[in-house]
């Protein structure tokens, strides 16, 4: 058992030396993350080593460096040995240390409960520790979002190695990933964990009916195979050039050929889904990455090329919209009827679309007020002066106006929505693009009057705004 996780460490090696660049400091974490996890077994009987090791596996695999790979391996000494973030600053870096911090939960026994935040209670401990443990989480990785990167890798390891545990015991952890961990890959156009994560969710919540539809998913993609790695083929003879630079590929997942099939065929049964349902929907996507030249000289290039030397083989039949990356594709349907996304893209691009934004902007991403409303869709917004606000899918304009600011959310006297001149009431939803402008009741000196009436409580729907009327109302009553 051991020897295989060497081996399985080993790959971690190669991918490094093979790209030139040092592996001494994960040498050094694997060494240490071994020694302090020794002795120690995962539910499913593997050295617990094995877990870290596959968690710096999948982020060596997607060019992360050495930092980010060493702390994967440590990402839970911390937690579970009793390892100080000083220890791991002293032994590595305060880069490393920094990650591991992000990825750590709170400590039971430090944990000192909030009695200001209303959704804490002594009662519930175990709910406050996880809600407070993914707060910090967000706090930290908004200042440094490649340890968001590990939780994730982390989070589909334990999905995919969960059947160990009570059905109950799953459902549980996907519940706990579908309020965290998959809005906030969403939210950073992590596409490659967001896809991965949400399809384990996808299967395990749907265990019991899922069997028949894995099948015929299965026989589809392996049936196919020589067909589709002909039209791979045709496209790099057809479309690489000095400026069409690499052609790409994935299988699209389980939990997306379902969404498709049911949006164009309402109220299926999972369990009766066929193969030639299967075929209705894109299986593939295709990622044809460009350099040197602009996106619409790409887009030109490729369709002429298409219309050229494939014409017999390929059809364009329709374009849509990424909801992850928001970035176009054009769905494209061989001889044999299978179906494609084809995403033109730049290197940048790609890595990206895989990865997410790991930048700073993530920070200006996220709101500090929208850590407690991560549930659920999320809606772009803008204010008058044209800023982009994220907001829950379902908030309405008074949410909004509590969004831009508390003051600004109790004054609220109306608002106006896309420029019209109708003033709208607190109520009225919002929707994606929509641009708000918030009209507030100001006195002779400037300042804002409270206007929060208590029938508001059934006009928001967002956490934030209703905890900013509780606290009022709270305070009122004193």
């Amino acid at each position: 058992m051991f020897d295989e996780v060497n081996k399985r460490f080993d790959i971690i090696l190669d991918i490094f030396e093979k790209n030139k660049q040092s592996t001494d400091l994960i040498n050094k974490a694997y060494r240490f993350a071994d020694e302090k996890h020794k002795g120690a077994l995962r539910k499913d009987g593997k050295p617990y080593i094995s877990h870290p090791v596959e968690v710096a596996r999948t982020l060596a695999k997607l060019g992360f460096n050495e930092d980010v790979v060493s702390a994967a391996l440590l990402h839970d000494v911390v937690e579970d040995c009793g390892v100080t973030l000083d220890d791991i600053t002293c032994e590595f870096n305060e880069n490393v240390a920094s990650l591991v911090d992000c990825v750590s939960a709170i400590d039971r026994e430090k944990y000192v409960l909030d009695h200001e935040n209303l959704y804490e209670d002594a009662n519930f401990m175990k709910a406050s520790l996880e809600e407070q443990s993914f707060k910090k989480l967000i706090t930290i990785g908004k200042q440094n979002p490649e340890g968001f990167c590990i939780k994730f890798a982390d989070r589909l390891h334990n999905l995919r190695t969960i059947d160990c545990f009570d059905y109950n015991k799953q459902l549980e952890k996907v519940k706990e990933t579908e309020k965290w961990i998959i809005p906030i890959a969403k939210r950073l156009s992590a596409n490659y964990f967001y896809k991965r994560i949400k399809n384990e969710c996808f299967k395990i919540v749907n265990k019991k009916d899922i069997g028949y539809f894995l099948e015929q998913y299965s026989i589809y993609h392996k049936s196919n195979e020589k067909n589709f790695q002909n039209a791979i083929g045709l496209l790099n003879d057809a479309l690489l050039d000095n400026n069409i630079v690499a052609i790409k590929y994935e299988e699209i997942k389980e939990y997306k050929i379902y969404e498709d099939i049911s949006n164009i065929s309402k109220n299926i049964k999972i369990s009766k889904i066929s193969q030639g349902q299967i075929l209705k929907v894109a299986n593939y996507n295709i990622y044809i990455i460009y350099n040197g030249i602009k996106f619409d000289d790409a887009i030109n290039d490729i369709i002429s090329n298409m219309n050229k030397k494939l014409s017999h083989s390929f059809t364009i039949i329709d374009m849509g919209v990424d909801s992850i990356t928001e970035k176009t594709f054009f769905m494209v349907e061989d001889e044999f009827k299978n179906k494609y996304n084809f995403y033109v893209l730049t290197i940048e691009e790609y890595s990206q679309n895989q990865i997410g934004v790991m930048s700073k902007k993530f920070g200006d991403i996220l709101d500090d007020d929208e850590i407690d409303d991560m549930v659920g869709d999320l809606i772009k917004v803008k204010t008058r002066s044209g800023e982009i606000k994220y907001i829950q899918k379902g908030s309405t304009v008074l949410d909004f106006a509590f969004k831009i600011h508390k003051d600004i959310g109790f004054g609220f006297n109306g608002a106006i929505i896309n420029g019209s001149k109708t003033k709208i009431p607190p109520y009225t939803k919002l929707i994606e693009n929509d641009q708000v402008e918030i009209l507030v009741e100001k006195d002779n000196d400037g300042k804002i009057i409270n206007q929060a009436r208590l029938r508001w409580f059934a006009y928001v729907n967002t956490d934030f705004a209703k905890k900013c009327l509780i606290k009022h109302f709270e305070q009122k009553s004193i």
